[in-house]
């Protein structure tokens, strides 16, 4: 309760920004204004990409005993985690590809690892066009990612072990009934069995629906959609645009509000300058 009090003047800051008619009108007029205090997710230097590839080759150098599969997978997807929260550009993606690709002809033990790692910058970085997801929600139903297209999407993996993502459900509940008639969806992945995660989000109010992705009783793993984006840390979340295209990667808490908040006046203007164009 303590919590949804505390969310209370930002839910009144979000409608007002919405939907408060001196605004909409002036917006109306062409006096729209810059946002304020925008999300924006920095570019790399060079030096930084250079200096990520040096801490991975420490990370992966040979030791006795020699690195588990699990610690190369791990440290791996740690390295792009580490590069899903800045922007590359097409010659650092290329270096960066080219490394990861030497790394598994190198070692047999990190080929596939390295492979999956590629794969990730390939399509889950910012700036990329997110891969499908295909599966059934907890009622048996089967749905797709790509249905939800022309909406700002939340994709939240989450598990009802872990704790960090119980600390999200009231911004999901927030932003749930805050955009329940705007152009955005939630939609989970529950590593989980269904009778759990049906449990945790009716405790929760939580009604955005989510693909059942149970990995069969192994303990912080995923199921088929969490291995095939290559999750291995929850609560892991990305924020896709209108067109599937990844905006932010792994925002928590008030800054998850507001990318969301601010990829929906983004789609928004952009509708409203269509609407102007064909006048």
């Amino acid at each position: 309760m303590k919590r949804h009090r505390a969310l209370a003047p930002l839910l009144l800051l979000a409608v007002c920004l919405g939907v408060c008619p001196p605004l909409a009108r002036a917006q109306e007029l062409g006096f729209r204004l810059p946002p304020s205090g925008s999300l924006v997710v920095p570019e790399f230097a060079d030096r930084d990409i250079a200096d990520l590839l040096t801490t991975l080759d420490a990370a992966l150098a040979p030791r006795s005993p020699a690195l588990s599969h699990d610690d190369v997978a791990y440290t791996l997807w740690a390295f792009v985690r580490r590069l899903q929260a800045g922007r590359l550009t097409p010659s650092q993606e290329a270096s960066v590809l080219d490394h990861l690709l030497a790394l598994g002809r190198t070692n047999g033990g990190y080929r596939d690892p390295a492979e999956q790692a590629r794969d990730m910058v390939k399509t889950l970085t910012v700036g990329k066009t997110a891969p499908d997801a295909i599966g059934s929600d907890l009622a048996g139903d089967a749905f797709r990612l790509s249905d939800y297209r022309g909406k700002i999407v939340v994709l939240a993996f989450s598990a009802d072990w872990c704790g960090i993502c119980r600390s999200q459900y009231p911004y999901y509940r927030l932003m749930q009934d805050l955009y329940a008639n705007w152009p955005f969806a939630i939609l989970g992945v529950e590593a989980s069995t269904r009778e759990a995660a049906g449990s945790l989000k009716a405790q929760h109010g939580l009604t955005y629906r989510s693909w059942l992705d149970d990995p069969g009783g192994e303990h912080g793993r995923g199921g088929p959609i969490a291995s095939a984006w290559n999750v291995r840390g929850w609560p892991t979340t990305y924020v896709l645009d209108a067109h599937g295209v990844v905006r932010f990667v792994n925002l928590r808490d008030e800054d998850l509000l507001k990318g969301v908040r601010q990829l929906l006046g983004e789609h928004m203007d952009a509708a409203s300058d269509a609407v102007a164009r064909s006048r």
